[in-house]
């Protein structure tokens, strides 16, 4: 009995225009930070501008970066794999013999639909046309 090795067609990462609002906070905390050192002379303003600073950049740019660095779409030549979360604690995997249909929705949003559980929704992906036409190309369906 032989194996076939599985080899990655494709391994896709959402877009870098969703960081643009995470990219403005960071700004902003940089911009902050800079007029503090600058112009402020009493001390507790100084660490309350730090403060805001800091906070601003780990909830508004650090932790969305590291979810939007985790999150990847890998399609090998027998399943699809959707990892997700803040750490990628959330692997979705699905054997492409199971996609019953692929559908590409408004806003570059791709639907699957499996044969037993829920449809999987992947939003927000780039070049989805190209995604849609290769999985279909690898699950063997008709449009």
């Amino acid at each position: 009995m032989a194996f076939q090795e599985e080899q990655v067609i494709a391994r896709i990462r959402r877009s870098w225009w969703s960081m643009t609002f995470s990219l403005f906070a960071l700004f902003l905390a940089a911009a902050i930070l800079s007029y503090v050192s600058n112009r402020v002379v009493e001390e507790w303003l100084i660490y309350a501008a730090y403060s805001v600073a800091g906070l601003l950049a780990v909830f508004f740019w650090l932790v969305p970066t590291i979810k939007h660095l985790n999150f990847y779409v890998e399609l090998t030549t027998s399943r699809l794999i959707v990892r997700d979360g803040i750490f990628g604690q959330k692997t979705t995997e699905l054997s492409l013999g199971d996609i019953t249909s692929i559908e590409l929705l408004r806003g570059r949003t791709v639907s699957l639909g499996r044969r037993e559980g829920e449809r999987l929704v992947l939003e927000r992906m780039p070049k989805a046309k190209r995604l849609v036409a290769e999985l279909r190309a690898a699950a063997n369906l008709s449009s």
